[in-house]
């Protein structure tokens, strides 16, 4: 059925309704939109920075249930994923002085993606994504990557078979030289999921191997964060954040829990090392919330 242009009697109820304002232009209503967004300036998104004790970060315009943050070297970008895997994944930039209203990518509005993160360099964003990668390939969760470009982030594609042609969950990490980590329970597990490490090779990884007892057990670890000259890694135990650093050779050695509050996972540690960041599951309401606190008392900066 073709559509009809309004007709002269339809129009003076039209320009009543919109007189009225039960009718808004979409202009108008945009326009809105974007004012209802307050006014943040300064870094991380104008919040007054934590202290010791944990406390969600910047409520009501950060939420996630799967995943924390992701900010860019030069602490004008924040990203994070909306839910599972099947929700997109927001960005907002300081721009003038002030942040933006957060937006989804363009590659995350139809299929989603969950746990994004950066690459130290800045130029390739990395994300768990259950979307197939070709034609009659099935739905499973895989890690897939985009570059930077002068125009924006390319169409991501899946890293190689090493990688995504087995298990793995959750949040994903890279260091410096590109070793990526990621949890998984594949062949070669010690016990549930570990911690496995995929060294980088020309047009791909090398095969994944889970990391020794120091860091891996019987027990359940994922969800890593390796800092970025990969002198430590934080990580998820059952329920509890812990870390290794590494000692002399390059082993890692055994794990200490970290003074983190009890039901805490996807922990990131901002480009400047100021603040610790990660997701709490709140027994309360059973819901998630992204919580950041000082990072001073925490160690990190020790050697080995």
């Amino acid at each position: 059925m073709s559509k009809q242009p309004f007709t002269a009697s339809a129009k003076p109820i039209i320009l009543s309704l919109l007189l009225t304002g039960l009718i808004v232009p979409a202009s108008s209503a945009l326009l809105a939109q974007d004012a209802a967004f307050p006014k943040l300036a300064g870094s991380y998104l104008g919040q007054t920075p934590p202290g010791a004790v944990a406390k969600p970060f910047a409520p009501g315009i950060v939420k996630s249930s799967h995943s924390s943050v992701a900010i860019s070297p030069d602490g004008t970008e924040i990203y994070w994923s909306d839910g599972l895997l099947d929700r997109a994944i927001f960005v907002t930039r300081l721009v003038n002085g002030l942040w933006t209203k957060p937006v989804p990518l363009s590659f995350t509005r139809d299929e989603g993606g969950d746990g994004p993160k950066l690459s130290p360099d800045n130029r390739k964003l990395y994300f768990n994504s259950d979307r197939p990668r070709g034609p009659g390939d099935s739905r499973r969760e895989r890690i897939w990557g985009a570059e930077r470009t002068a125009e924006g982030w390319a169409e991501p594609v899946p890293l190689g078979p090493e990688i995504n042609d087995e298990h793995l969950h959750w949040q994903v990490t890279v260091d410096d030289r590109g070793n990526l980590y990621f949890g998984s329970e594949r062949r070669g597990s010690k016990g549930q999921d570990d911690v496995f490490l995929a060294v980088p090779r020309p047009g791909g990884h090398e095969k994944p191997v889970s990391l020794d007892v120091a860091v891996n057990s019987k027990a359940h670890e994922g969800s890593p964060f390796v800092a970025p000259d990969g002198r430590y890694l934080i990580f998820l135990r059952d329920s509890d954040l812990w870390i290794s650093f590494r000692g002399e050779g390059g082993r890692w050695r055994p794990a200490q829990r970290l003074k983190t509050p009890a039901h805490a996972c996807c922990p990131y540690v901002s480009p400047d090392g100021k603040y610790l960041f990660f997701l709490k599951f709140e027994r309360d309401t059973q819901t998630h919330t992204v919580y950041w606190m000082d990072a001073a008392g925490l160690g990190l900066d020790r050697e080995g």
